[in-house]
């Protein structure tokens, strides 16, 4: 039975969220297993997969990303198991091929734009191969849905995305565009597990909006043009609003609104947006950078591009 990998490839309009069905090339003689690795396979084998040096980088941009701006060498040797001397060179290169940029303080290092874009098509690369491989050993893998209806074991249902979750529903609803069978009996409201899936399930591109709003001790919610915060949050219209601190909570009391996403709402509101939700964010000006950084953080992890749009939220004078 073939597996469905689930991505946002960019042979698909960003509006739909692509279930790619891959191809069988198991064979099974006795009780050994053989794997063809046929001319397809190099499709997905890009340089990280053939040269330990792209995946020693790989690993330290990962790492640099985890834990940036304050990077100790030391700690990466450690984690990746090679001496500091090696991690330092590999420095030095990513520095040269400008993948990583270096602060004015100690042991001050970021990624630049290049290097999460590699990031990205490393970790497409990588996704593609190994769940390629993984149907080829007939490795199945079992999507969870909420029912929307009764469901026996081996019914065929539809798949459609609402308000960020994964519903199954009959066949013949109008918007149903990707299909699974069902592993399990289910109830109306229960999960329901899904295998063979097929065709691809409707998603509008999820967005984040982010306010930055002034310090308390730049004035806090007393400096805020609560006027244009209103016209912004009305013009994005959001499926989700979250806050974060005390002066982000006083300006949705001051606007009369109620916060869906207060804790760990950097990367609750990643998360959201890939699944086709609009998310307006409230934070005060030094913590946009980290909400920026969560957001690279999931698209890296998801071989995906999450929107975003930072706006001033502060009185001008």
């Amino acid at each position: 039975m073939p597996i469905a990998l689930a991505l946002v490839s960019s042979k698909i309009p960003p509006i739909w969220y692509g279930w790619i069905i891959l191809p069988k090339t198991y064979k099974s003689r006795s009780t050994k297993i053989e794997v063809r690795l046929n001319k397809s396979y190099r499709i997905y084998q890009s340089s990280i997969l053939r040269n330990r040096s792209e995946i020693t980088k790989f690993q330290i941009l990962l790492e640099v990303m985890r834990n940036q701006p304050h990077i100790k060498q030391k700690d990466i040797s450690d984690v990746l198991g090679i001496t500091i001397q090696a991690v330092s060179k590999y420095f030095k290169k990513l520095v040269k091929e400008g993948y990583l940029e270096i602060g004015l303080e100690r042991a001050n290092y970021r990624l630049t734009p290049k290097a999460i874009e590699k990031l990205r098509e490393d970790v497409k690369n990588m996704e593609r191969y190994f769940l390629r491989i993984a149907n080829d050993l007939k490795i199945e893998r079992v999507w969870p849905a909420i029912a929307m209806q009764p469901i026996k074991a081996g019914d065929k249902v539809g798949l459609i995305m609402k308000d960020g979750v994964l519903y199954a529903v009959a066949p013949n609803h109008p918007y149903a565009e990707a299909f699974g069978i069902a592993a399990m009996d289910a109830n109306p409201g229960e999960d329901v597990g899904l295998g063979d899936l097929r065709g691809r399930v409707k998603l509008r591109q999820g967005k984040i909006l982010i306010v930055k709003l002034p310090s308390i001790k730049e004035g806090g919610s007393r400096a805020v043009d609560l006027a244009k915060i209103r016209r912004i949050y009305e013009e994005f219209k959001p499926d989700r609003i979250g806050v974060m601190g005390a002066v982000g909570r006083a300006v949705l009391n001051k606007l009369g609104l109620k916060a869906d996403l207060e804790f760990g709402i950097t990367r609750a509101a990643a998360l959201a947006a890939l699944r086709g939700l609009s998310v307006f964010v409230l934070v005060v000006g030094r913590m946009v950078h980290r909400v920026i950084e969560e957001i690279d953080k999931v698209s890296v992890k998801h071989a995906t591009n999450i929107m975003y749009l930072v706006e001033d939220g502060s009185l001008s004078y």
